[in-house]
């Protein structure tokens, strides 16, 4: 388009969902930001928050909307829970230890990007093993 030519991988519907994802969490997130104003409360539920629907969105909705008519598709997301509430554990366990660092998010948004992309690629490995369609991946070479 307009003189650019598109990857060969270029999902145009793909994007639509991550675009309709990052709004969605980002509305979630000014939610519960008005909500602590109103009632503050632990900083633990932004960190599960933005963790959680980051994980499944991106796994599950972005890349296999496609499949969820299919009972492998929610075998292999329910099998994923276990995984994910370890990571909260986790989470929980760092806020615990490192009670005055770990709540600012200068240091907190960091360690839930790369929890993210970990979790992230064993819910694709996971949902690959079930037997349906791997993912596509992204090239990182132009």
């Amino acid at each position: 388009m307009f003189g650019y030519p598109l990857e060969a991988n270029f999902d145009l519907a793909k994007e639509q969902r991550r675009s309709r994802l990052f709004w969605a969490s980002g509305v979630g997130l000014c939610l519960l930001i008005v909500w602590f104003f109103i009632r503050p409360f632990s900083v633990l539920i932004f960190q599960g928050y933005f963790l959680t629907s980051l994980s499944y969105g991106d796994s599950f909705y972005v890349s296999r909307k496609n499949y969820f008519h299919e009972f492998w598709l929610w075998k292999a997301a329910l099998s994923t829970v276990p995984l994910h509430i370890l990571f909260l554990i986790a989470i929980v366990g760092l806020d615990w230890a490192l009670s005055d660092s770990f709540t600012k998010p200068l240091v907190y948004v960091p360690l839930l990007g790369v929890a993210f992309a970990i979790e992230s690629l064993l819910f694709d490995r996971i949902a690959d093993r079930f037997g349906g369609p791997p993912a596509p991946q992204q090239s990182l070479t132009p």
